[in-house]
């Protein structure tokens, strides 16, 4: 069973396997994937990303997922998040984040390098702080038992890496800066990884998709010099959106906009 595969619960690697949301847009891809922990002999499951709040998604994960002891977000954003509530109810599992105010029903808070270790759960997940795409954005590692003592299977990166194109910087709590050292840290960590992205087909290298981010983001920053250099630091935002992105689809324009804005606001912190 290959990507897309809406519905179904379709295995990606040894413990992990995603159920792919109904969901789909510009921003989302064909959809949201929702990631299945657990190994085949295993009770319970972890979920990560439960995704929009759509009832029929929600339903159809429960059924895939089985008895899921733990559901885990990568970020706030409403495609993956939006969901956790309904989700909880449906399981009575915990949510944990990494931003508090997304956690429900007694999970804790996620700390940057704890492990996951949960009974009747195979895999153990490993927490790693990703920020820039949004300031809670955090990756999964998944191992196939203790870490660094088993098979790394996979990096689940939310919106911080998707499968195919690039990812929008949030504009309210989203870094530039933070986002090239995190691409930096899965750039290094994830050579010849598989990457399973939060939207979009798995990859089979986390390093190589981290590298092509790096160098979009640097060709982007390199075309805003040159036309500084061309037509002054004055320029108008539509103007020079105009300039760096004039084959942009319409429909993306705002997302061309928001992205030049970052990038402004990460040269203006240099230049300080």
């Amino acid at each position: 069973m290959e990507h897309p595969a809406y519905s179904q619960l379709r295995p990606v690697t040894e413990s992990a396997s995603v159920v792919l949301c109904p969901n789909p847009g510009y921003g989302s891809l064909e959809g949201t994937n929702s990631w299945v922990i657990r190994a085949p002999e295993d009770e319970k499951s972890i979920v990560i990303d439960p995704g929009p709040e759509d009832e029929g998604h929600l339903n159809v994960l429960h059924s895939k997922a089985q008895e899921v002891g733990l559901t885990l977000l990568t970020h706030r954003h409403h495609d993956h998040a939006d969901g956790a509530s309904r989700f909880r109810q449906l399981t009575g599992a915990p949510v944990r984040a990494f931003d508090a105010r997304y956690c429900e029903a007694g999970g804790a808070k996620l700390r940057h390098g704890e492990i996951i270790n949960l009974d009747g759960v195979t895999p153990q997940i490993e927490v790693v702080h990703t920020p820039g795409h949004t300031a809670d954005s955090t990756s999964f590692f998944i191992w196939g038992g203790e870490p660094h003592n088993s098979v790394l299977e996979g990096i689940v990166t939310g919106d911080t890496i998707a499968g195919r194109h690039t990812t929008m910087i949030s504009e309210t709590d989203g870094d530039l800066a933070d986002y090239l050292a995190t691409l930096q840290l899965l750039e290094e960590r994830g050579r010849d990884i598989p990457l399973l992205p939060g939207h979009g087909p798995e990859g089979k290298d986390v390093a190589a998709f981290a590298r092509k981010y790096i160098e979009r983001r640097e060709y982007r920053l390199k075309q805003i010099r040159e036309i500084w250099a061309e037509r002054g630091r004055d320029i108008e935002v539509g103007d020079l959106v105009n300039q760096m992105y004039d084959d942009v689809d319409p429909v993306l324009r705002g997302a061309a906009e928001q992205s030049t804005r970052v990038a402004l606001r990460y040269l203006a912190d240099r230049d300080k």
